[in-house]
């Protein structure tokens, strides 16, 4: 997105185009209201590519008008792109970190912090690319969003003026030849990635590079071209604007991108930036003053919405209203910015060395001291009121992250058993933990149990992997297969080690049941996510369970704990911020739980009535009465940062002392059994 220039500071030799500018306006316009939610701008995020055509075109032009005159370097060609596009962002950038230290959580300010670092190496839209699709519904907590498309256009320059001084300098009649078929094999890449839905391609460079060039073909035509009729002119660029407004308007998130559909918003705006310079429609409807002052400014009005939008969420305030007032907010800024940063930032007569070393190597010198500091202190913690670092300290990836969870957990064979046992392990009498991160997130809670009850409890959690011998074949979400093929092959060496191991007294199997369990009916019984049949969970682990007791073992089932509304994730946290957002009462009704809960219990009362001899140890009531659920034992969250169904280290540890508490003796009774 570039920054309009004045006929006084254009590098072109052709005058200055009001009718790009608003162009630009329209791009900027639509793209801000699809993303505050407008649905009649459900395709308003093509206004990029128009973005990413008028860039293609007003940069080859310059680069073209200044190699004619032999008057081309690339240290005046960056520098100019620097001082254009640096100080705004740069502003916005800080901005952003600012508010997350103020009103996010550490996770939250450690990731900003990558994201920052990625902006300022031009490698943005790869970060993102790896952390969610452009349209999944978790892409709203990227408040750096917006800055795949200035990485793609940063790249974009990298790459154009060496293609092309190489060309005009060295084979000057393949020019328009060699540009055209790239853009014609950028164009096929990105269409075969669309069909086959390659992850990442809404943001890679390379299925965008046809639409730069499409501008930039339009840029090696554009002398000389009169002798047509008004009429024709007008005609050319009310089909373009329109072309333009058809994907604004009738485009979803559904259309091929960054294939086939790309072609719309792209195609329009070069048949528009052909004909507007000589259509009297195009002095009307895209030269007026309005449009073109708007155009002026859609590079920091597309800089700042995202973010402000992003705060506007953060505050739970995104309603009509509440966007319409961010939208005042994000033109109040915009116009700020472009007159006091982007204003004298262009008008400065710093030397070409400083502009490239205050802009670009300052820069990304300051985004990578930002980003180890916040490595080293997990996410700035030590910005952050006590309460939060001891959130921090007992939640977050403590469990899975400390040294023990990385050597024992998802473990195909049953290894390291001594390094792998929690408890007493001094005992001779010994229990495995068999299950998925369900089993694993209740190993703290074992190590008191153990401790207490003297009883060595040897962990083999697998990641996905429910506690029964025989695993589906296949899963019915292809993206769990790589999981799963591990997991079959991990309980039956779990089994044959609980088998083979005679000092092992007891089996403990605990899992998050409810992703197992099938509850459609016939005829519409299809496998699930993890591969289950209706039925099927319970048909294996009646037979694990068979098999176990037949080996003098002692079962005991987990019954697990409740997930809680998604709207409830990071409620402590909020809660402990130094400027928390809004407070909440952290808890929710206990009917969910409960509901939740039913067909899980029914299983397992299935499983006691035909297995008496099997224990059920009750910890899913734990956290809650009989009218609500708690989120916190004392005062320390249960769940983890981030997370509605996995314990933190607190939760696993203190669910121990109100397990007790809930259900005095249950434990004694349960472990005495296994002792008789």
């Amino acid at each position: 997105m570039l920054l309009p220039r004045s006929p006084e500071q254009s590098h072109v030799s052709q005058t200055y185009r009001p009718d790009v500018d608003g162009l630009r306006a329209v791009a900027v316009i639509a793209v801000v209201l699809c993303h505050a939610g407008f649905s009649r701008f459900s395709g308003g995020f093509t206004g990029v590519d128009v973005f990413f055509a008028i860039s293609g075109f007003v940069v080859t032009t310059s680069i073209l008008s200044d190699l004619v005159r032999r008057e081309f370097s690339f240290r005046t060609f960056y520098a100019r792109r620097a001082r254009r596009l640096a100080p705004a962002l740069y502003l916005v950038l800080a901005a952003t970190m600012a508010f997350s230290l103020l009103f996010s959580f550490p996770d939250d300010s450690f990731r900003l912090a990558k994201n920052v670092l990625a902006v300022a190496t031009m490698t943005s839209n790869i970060y993102l690319s790896k952390q969610t699709g452009y349209f999944d519904a978790k892409a709203a907590d990227q408040p750096l969003l917006h800055t795949w498309s200035l990485s793609v256009e940063e790249q974009f320059y990298v790459v154009l003026p060496v293609l092309l001084y190489s060309l005009h300098t060295k084979a000057r009649r393949w020019l328009v030849p060699a540009v055209m078929l790239l853009a014609v094999g950028s164009m096929a890449w990105a269409i075969v990635a669309s069909h086959k839905d390659l992850p990442g391609s809404y943001y890679f460079a390379q299925y965008r590079a046809f639409e730069f060039l499409a501008g930039s073909l339009l840029a090696f035509g554009e002398y000389g071209r009169n002798g047509k009729r008004r009429w024709y002119w007008d005609a050319v660029f009310a089909l373009g604007l329109a072309i333009v407004l058809f994907g604004v308007f009738g485009f979803s998130a559904t259309a091929q991108f960054p294939g086939l559909g790309a072609l719309v918003p792209c195609g329009g705006a070069i048949a528009t930036m052909f004909a507007g310079r000589r259509s009297t429609l195009a002095d009307k409807l895209l030269s007026n003053g309005a449009a073109v002052y708007v155009g002026r400014i859609s590079y920091p009005m597309y800089l700042w919405h995202w973010p402000i939008f992003f705060a506007l969420r953060r505050f739970e305030l995104a309603s009509t209203t509440g966007y319409l007032a961010a939208i005042a907010v994000t033109v109040m800024l915009s116009v700020l910015t472009y007159r006091y940063v982007e204003g004298p930032a262009r008008r400065s007569r710093t030397t070409i060395g400083r502009t490239l070393g205050a802009f670009l190597v300052l820069p990304i010198v300051a985004s990578g001291v930002i980003a180890g500091t916040a490595k080293l202190s997990d996410g700035f913690l030590f910005a952050y009121p006590q309460k939060i670092r001891n959130d921090v300290h007992w939640s977050g990836d403590a469990l899975f992250d400390m040294p023990r969870g990385k050597r024992c957990w998802s473990q195909i064979q049953v290894t390291d058993e001594r390094a792998c046992t929690v408890g007493d392990q001094t005992s001779r009498d010994k229990a495995i933990l068999w299950g998925d991160s369900h089993a694993y997130h209740l190993i703290l809670f074992f190590d008191r149990l153990g401790k207490d009850k003297h009883l060595a409890v040897h962990d083999v959690g697998f990641t996905l992997c429910p506690p029964i011998e025989n695993e589906p074949p296949k899963p019915g979400d292809v993206s769990l297969l790589p999981d799963h093929l591990k997991c079959v092959d991990h309980d039956k060496a779990v089994m044959a080690y609980a088998l083979s191991h005679p000092d092992v007294s007891t089996v403990f199997m605990a899992a998050a049941w409810q992703n197992y369990l099938n509850a459609a009916t016939a005829p519409a019984a299809a496998p699930n996510g993890h591969g289950f049949m209706p039925g099927q969970l319970e048909a294996e682990l009646t037979s694990t369970i068979g098999k176990l007791l037949a080996s003098g073992k002692h079962v005991v089932l987990m019954d697990d704990v409740p997930m809680i509304p998604m709207n409830l994730i990071n409620c402590n946290f909020n809660n402990d911020l130094l400027f928390p957002v809004r407070r909440h009462a952290c808890q929710f009704d206990a009917s969910i739980a409960r509901e939740q809960h039913e067909p899980i219990q029914a299983m397992l009362k299935r499983l006691v009535k035909r297995f008496p001899e099997v224990n059920v140890m009750h910890t899913y009531d734990v956290p809650c009465s009989e009218e609500t659920c708690a989120l916190d034992f004392d005062g320390l969250p249960i769940y983890r940062y981030d997370d509605y169904h996995h314990l933190s280290a607190a939760g696993s540890s203190l669910l121990y002392d109100h397990y007790n508490r809930k259900h005095p003796g249950e434990a004694e009774a349960i472990l005495g059994r296994a002792a008789r």
